[in-house]
């Protein structure tokens, strides 16, 4: 496999996370220059300092958890990432975690 047929993206969340950027871009919620200064601020913070091939998107993950509370700083973060945890501890190995609203 030739360095231009392997996948973009490590992994579904990452592609996930890019497209959500992405999206919010496009509708107007998010100016691309902020995030970049964003992430930039995220990569400077060390997440690459003991790097597994995730350190990137994971900077970028915090990037954007942080612009989406400049979009709404209402929003409680907090406990939407609270709920994804606890659906991901209850979900079978190997099967699509799903929040239940």
């Amino acid at each position: 496999m030739s360095k231009s047929d392997s996948p973009n993206f490590a992994a579904p969340w990452e592609a996930t996370a890019f497209a959500l950027k992405a999206h919010l871009v496009a509708a107007g919620k998010l100016d691309a220059g902020r995030f970049s200064h964003i992430l930039g601020e995220e990569m400077a913070r060390g997440h690459t300092d003991q790097d597994d091939g995730t350190a990137y998107f994971v900077a970028f993950v915090t990037a954007l958890e942080r612009a989406l509370l400049e979009i709404d700083p209402g929003a409680d973060l907090a406990a939407e990432q609270a709920a994804w945890r606890d659906a991901a501890e209850h979900t079978p190995h190997g099967e699509p975690i799903t929040l239940k609203r």
